[in-house]
This record gives structure tokens, sequence and C-alpha cells, in this order.
């Protein structure tokens, strides 16, 4: 069972096939990224059975096997790389281009995962306008094989069997993935101790398949169940699903009893995967999972849409027209096996590293190129730099006195705005990423007013006492509501709060069903600290009554509320979309959100708001009145975007906001003349 095996070769096929659809937006297959985890445990079994063998044969040697690693990953991946950047040139806004710059620099010395992981906060990028985000994986696998080699060479040396210590390694990993998952998803997802186990299931499978003594009926159902067991989670299983996890076990678990159960003639499940369709697809399986995810990121630069079924098929097509290309004129010819070598027809395995290096400071000099250059702007129209330069357009304190896990401020010590001269603050702005956004006006209208405001903001999260977040996008919630509240209510100078947050994506979830932006996000989880999670069904009622709650406390501390309404959420990331209309020639005036779709999303979450101003005599912000329309919600004026992103308003859209905050942060004594105006 130590020969090339024809249903392993199946199995890629029903590794990568799910993963490809899953990613072009096919119907039916919502949890295919399960082939990921699918092609760890083939990959961890394959190498596993090569050293083992080798060391025990005493032929085993590192750099040959690097040499051989070097050989399969390297040529295909450069050249993925290469095209991406020469798309990237032509298609990609400069901030863009940059991104995929990094990218490709941490793809080729295999630390993307690091990368990404470390960009999954708030304010990082989407993942539609990442062309190598799916270089995660390939980084994983090759961290694993830096320490596993020397691993199995150390045990052997030690004359110890390596079974034990890889199991109790991997059992070790597996709780990791199950303890961190719920809490910090992003880690488990993207970083090797959380995500090892799967390798080392493989590996596992490699050490103990010899020993396997299994009848026909035995090796049919451990085979016909590992199938079955990989298809429900690829049927079942979706964006929801709390993954890896334990909910890996499924396809991890079938993958490695498809791998034991095979390998012998005869069985239905080896007869299905020895397919010749199945086994071609296994061939070029590499290279059609590294072109796939470019085709469809560029597909969708392009029609800045998703696939619809005809984009589907049309993105399938062309990842297997080019996986084909690049399986068989760069790859196969890089793959000579160790007789050529030695007959002088390749080249020597020292020789092989030496080109990888030189092919990795390549990426890395064309990577530090354009990085140097802010992404090349003057290759593209000068308009559509313009546009797209208003995604930076935040306020220049926003990282700083925003509360995050990497700068905290806690919430004794806000920011504070307006007039020095004005003393101490008696108008506070709290609230998620929402409020960061209006800041800018919020600033501006204190000024204006004289007053001076403390800034209260942690992204992600609720302005709302003991509420945890626990989707991994965000940290310490309870804890920054909880001094948020106790500040507001205890500092006796604080007159007026202005709550602030993405209301519908607490009721609601992301906006995982329109637009581009937060397409493969996962779902949002709160929970109260003394309840638990809030269930599905019940997100905008356990919305409704912590927000009640929390403005009646603050009303009963004698403080004035407004609560600004939800800001509509375009789906697109507006200056990149607007410049990219440019870029292709089409009009940016006619982009923008269908009123439709803006109430189809907001109607519940308004009538709960307006409850609650009812109930507690609170004010109300109203950012649909200045940027809706009967018909449509708009995202330019004059040719100024006023988004920087796909839900947060910059600068100049803050700005419509400004009487409204004029009103709200008006002296007492403008208040009283206003008043006694109206009577």
């Amino acid at each position: 069972m130590t020969g090339y095996r024809r249903d392993i070769d199946g199995l890629r096929a029903v590794a990568v096939v799910p993963v490809v659809l899953f990613h072009a937006g096919a119907v039916g297959l919502p949890g295919g990224f399960v082939g990921v985890d699918v092609f760890f445990v083939i990959s961890g079994f394959l190498i596993t059975s090569i050293i083992h063998r080798e060391i025990t044969a005493g032929t085993f040697s590192i750099l040959r096997f690097y040499e051989r690693r070097a050989r399969r990953i390297l040529p295909a991946l450069f050249a993925v790389t290469a095209a991406v950047l020469a798309a990237g040139y032509v298609l990609l806004m400069p901030a863009e281009f940059e991104d995929a710059a990094r990218a490709a620099l941490a793809a080729a010395v295999f630390l993307s995962n690091i990368l990404f992981w470390s960009e999954t906060g708030y304010f990082s990028p989407g993942i539609y306008d990442q062309p190598l985000l799916h270089t995660w994986s390939l980084a994983i696998e090759e961290q694993f094989y830096i320490i596993f080699p020397p691993l199995m060479m150390l045990l052997a040396a030690l004359r110890r069997g390596p079974v034990r210590l890889i199991a109790a390694l991997t059992l070790l990993s597996f709780g990791l993935s199950v303890l961190t998952t719920h809490m910090r998803p992003d880690m488990a997802y993207y970083l090797l101790p959380w995500r090892a186990w799967e390798l080392g299931a493989g590996a596992l499978t490699a050490l103990l398949i010899a020993g396997l003594r299994l009848g026909r009926l035995a090796r049919e159902a451990m085979g016909l169940g590992g199938l079955a067991m990989i298809a429900y989670a690829v049927v079942r299983f979706d964006e929801a699903t709390v993954f890896p996890g334990a909910a890996a076990v499924l396809p991890v678990a079938g993958a490695a009893m498809i791998i034991a159960a095979g390998g012998q003639a005869g069985t239905v499940c080896d007869r299905i995967l020895s397919l010749r369709p199945l086994v071609w697809i296994g061939l070029i399986s590499y290279s059609l999972y590294l072109w796939h995810w470019p085709v469809i990121v560029f597909y969708q630069q392009i029609t800045l849409d998703r696939p619809d079924t005809a984009g589907c098929i049309l993105v399938v097509a062309v990842s297997t027209v080019l996986a084909w290309a690049s399986w068989k004129y760069v790859e196969t010819p890089f793959r000579r096996p160790p007789a050529q070598q030695a007959a002088g027809r390749a080249p020597s395995s020292a020789r092989v590293l030496a080109t990888a290096l030189v092919g990795i400071a390549a990426a890395a000099a064309v990577s530090a190129a354009v990085l140097a250059g802010n992404g090349f702007p003057g290759r593209l129209p000068p308009e559509a730099v313009r546009l797209a330069g208003f995604a930076a357009d935040r306020h220049p304190r926003l990282r700083e006195c925003t509360a995050r896990d990497s700068a905290w401020r806690p919430p004794g010590t806000p920011c504070l705005f307006g007039p020095e001269t004005a003393g101490p603050a008696t108008v506070a702005i709290w609230g998620d990423s929402h409020a960061a956004a209006l800041l800018p006006e919020a600033e501006a209208a204190a000024q204006r007013s004289g007053r001076r405001l403390a800034y209260l903001s942690r992204s992600g999260c609720l302005p709302v006492p003991e509420t945890e977040r626990l989707d991994g996008q965000t940290g310490r919630c309870a804890e920054y509501g909880n001094g948020a509240l106790a500040y507001l209510t205890g500092t006796d100078s604080i007159e007026t709060v202005i709550l602030v947050s993405r209301y519908a994506m607490a009721a609601e979830g992301y906006l995982v069903d329109y637009g581009l932006a937060e397409r493969d996000w996962g779902p949002t989880l709160f929970a109260d600290t003394g309840t638990g999670p809030w269930p599905e069904d019940q997100r905008l009622e356990r919305l409704t009554a912590k927000l009640s709650t929390t403005v009646a406390r603050l009303r009963s501390a004698g403080r004035q509320v407004a609560i600004v309404y939800p800001v509509p959420e375009i789906g697109h990331k507006v200056p990149e979309t607007l410049a990219k209309l440019v870029l292709h020639g089409r009009d940016p005036d006619a982009f923008g959100l269908a009123r439709s779709e803006y109430d189809r999303r907001n109607t519940a979450v308004i009538a709960a708001l307006d409850r609650i101003t009812e109930q507690h005599g609170a004010t109300r912000i109203l950012p649909q009145d200045a940027l809706c329309g009967a018909d449509r919600c708009r995202v330019t004026q004059d040719g100024t975007p006023l988004y920087y992103d796909d839900d947060h308003l910059n600068s100049a859209g803050a700005a419509l906001l400004g009487a409204a905050f004029d009103a709200v942060m008006a002296p007492p004594h403008i208040e009283a003349r206003a008043a006694e105006g109206t009577r």
C-alpha cells in the first residue's frame, strides 16, 4: 500500500471540487470549504508514508525531502503568483495592489496564514479582493513539514516509535482547536498549532495502516462511510457552522477512513475513486486549487458582482483549463524522479533549493518594488486613483482612540475632543466602529457648539453592558461596555450621550446575501454574560432588550440620549467600486443601494429603535433621511464618495449629519431658547 494509489488521486478530486464550486457560488454545497481539511489528511498521510519508509530503509535525506517539496510546490505557486501580480497591475487599485504584493511575499516564504490571521481584525480588507488568500493552507502544510521530518529523525535516532508521540501531539492540537474555535475562530482557522491535528490524523493513518487487518466487509463499510461523512459535511455544513473545532472531525475522520480502507482493488469506494475523471482531476488538483481563487477574485474585480450561474460555469471552466496547462507545462517538467537525477538529466538537490531561493528572492524584490511604489498609482486613470483614495478617509486618531486588544484604552480615560477651554466633557459618543466613522463630524459639532466631547468606542461591540462578542472579530466587549456605562452614569459633567452601532448586523448578521464585501463572513455571535449566546431567532429581541435597558439607565442618571439609526450598508466597498467603474469605462453615478434593500434589512430594527426612543424620550438621528430617497440610497455627493468602505461613512458622509449633531449638542441656554420659540 506504499505504491501509487489511484484512489488517493480520486480523493484529491473529492477534496478540490467542493472547494472550487463553493468559492464559485454553486448552490447545494454550502460546506465545500471542508475540502481543505481533506487535503490536510491526504498530505499528512503521503508525506509521513515517504518519510517513515525511507527512515526505516536508512535512505532518508532531509535535503532531498525539501528538494521534493520545492519541486512539488514552488513552480506552480510562482507561476500563479506572477499571474496574480500581472493581473493586479491592470485591475487592482493601489492599496489593493500593495496587499497583493504583500501576500505574494508571504506566500513565497509560507507565512501567508500568519499574514491573513493578523489582518482578520475589524479594519482588515474583505476577502474578495485578496487573490492569494487561499495560500494560507499551503503555509500551514509547509510549516508542518519544517517541524515534522526532524521530529521523525529524532525519534528514529532515539529508537522510539513515533506513534505514541504523534498521537499525543495530534490530540493536543485537536484539544486546542475545540477549545479555541468558539472564542478565537480566526486563530483556530489560520494557525498551525490549531490545524496540525488534521495533518496528524493523516500521519497516524500512514503509521498504523500496515497493522490493519480488515476484512472485505469492514473495508467496504469504512470506505463508503468515509465518503458519506465528507459528503454530509459538504452538503450540511455552512458558514454558520462553528469551524474547525469538533465539526472538522467529520471530514478529517472520513478522509482517514477512506485512506485506511483503500489501496486494495475491489471495494466500491476504491472503484468510485479510481474512475478516470476523478483521477484526472486529482492529478491537476494542486494547480486547480492554486488557480481557482485568483480567477474568481479577478472575475469579481471586472464584473463587480458574484458569479451567477453562467459566471460560475465560466470561472470553473477557466480555472480547469489553467490548472491543466499548469500541471502539464509547469508542474510535470519540474517533478522528475530521482532516477532521472542520478542519470544526470535533472539538477541536484542543492541546485533545486538554490533555484527556489532565487525564486523567493525575486518574489521579495517585486513585492518590495510594489510597496515602495505605493501600488504604482500612475498606471491607473487619475480619477480612479482619486476615488480609491477615499478608502483612507478616517479620523487621524481613530486607532489611537478606538479600544481594541492591541490598543486598549480603559473607559475611564476616553479620548476628548472639542475646545480645550470648554472644561470637562459634557457630551459623549458611545458605540462600535460606526461611532468611529462619525467621529470627524461629532468632533466638528463639538467645536461649533463649544462643548467638550468624550469618545468611547470599541470596534464590533454594542453600546450596552454585560454583552460579549463570540465570533472572533473582537474581544472584551462586556468589559468595555460595563466600564463605558459606569463612566457615563458616574461622570457628573456628562449631560448627553449619543449611541451609535451597526444594529442590523447584531440583529440580522453580516450582509452575506448582498454585495461582495462580506460574502463569506461567518455569523455574528453575541452573548449575555449571564444567560449565554443569543439564539438566532431571538437576536433582535435580545438587542432591543439590552439597548432599552441601557437607555433607561442613562436616562435615570439624568442623561439626555440620542440614538443614531442604521446607516445604509452598501455591500460593496464604495471608493474602490467607484474607481473600478471609472477604470472599466462605466458610469459611477449609477452606483448606489436600492431603497428597497435598505428597508428590507432595517425595517424591523427601525421599529424596535422607535419603540425605545418613544418609551424613554430619546432623540432620533436618522442617516437614512440624509442619504436615501424614495428609490435609492446614494453613495456620492458632487463626485465625492460618502463612505470609506461598504458600511462606514467617511468625513463627507458624516458631515451630512452635522445639523442633527448640532441640535443634540446645542448648549443648554440655546436649547431653552429654542424650546421657548416653539411654544
